[in-house]
């Protein structure tokens, strides 16, 4: 029986994770970190409320098995860097610490393709540099995921998103092979395949999965 915490549960990974982990009966306490009170009542669910400026009261809680990490941003929604930076990569290796010091034994991080500490790409490059001092914070085991586009009903509407899962549809037809790695995925998919990934033992490793590695971790 395991406990897990979200970062990002009201995102949009997140919140589908933590629907489906409040029904998941492998998982009898699941944490939240937010920024305002939540309207979701469960037994299971334990929510902290946090400004992220400082660190919560973990005492009480005695024992992490898994951290989901689901924080994201874009520029126009964090356009100072100090902030930027915190959110995408700050937080996440903060958690992981804390993690580790109750007994955590799976990280899973939300990355991007492409994602390199050394691309010109702004995104690309913080994504790319999140991956690298994960994967030297001596995570037992340390899930990585690259999806491309993610589709879902977002709370904040982002224009190219929007026209981009109008077109990827018909992109994806043309993207086989290595360049499958590029096709659109339901945030369903995502997250259902990232429990899944949790359920099984992988100590001592780091794994990084791109949309086929995905799509073949999706309950049958």
């Amino acid at each position: 029986m395991k406990t897990a915490l979200i970062l990002g549960s009201t995102g949009l990974v997140g919140s589908v994770i933590l629907k489906e982990l409040l029904h998941d009966s492998s998982y009898t306490r699941v944490i939240t970190l937010v920024r305002k009170p939540q309207p979701i009542q469960h037994a299971k669910l334990l929510e902290i409320t946090t400004d992220f400026n400082s660190v919560p009261d973990f005492s009480q809680i005695n024992h992490i098995d898994t951290i989901f990490s689901c924080l994201g941003t874009t520029r126009k929604q964090t356009p100072d860097m100090i902030a930027y930076r915190k959110i995408e990569i700050e937080i996440p290796i903060l958690y992981a610490e804390i993690g580790k010091t109750k007994g955590m034994q799976n990280f899973h991080y939300i990355s991007a393709i492409g994602a390199n500490k050394n691309a010109s790409n702004f995104y690309l490059n913080i994504k790319g540099e999140a991956e690298y001092l994960l994967k030297n914070s001596n995570i037992p085991s340390l899930h990585i995921y690259q999806p491309s586009l993610l589709t879902g009903e977002r709370k904040n509407y982002r224009f190219g998103e929007k026209v981009g899962t109008k077109i990827f549809p018909i992109i994806d037809l043309f993207l086989m092979g290595s360049l499958s790695k590029y096709k659109a995925m339901k945030v369903e998919n995502l997250a259902k395949a990232m429990i899944t990934i949790d359920s099984k033992d992988q100590i001592n490793s780091v794994s990084v999965y791109q949309y086929d590695e995905i799509m073949q971790n999706l309950k049958k």
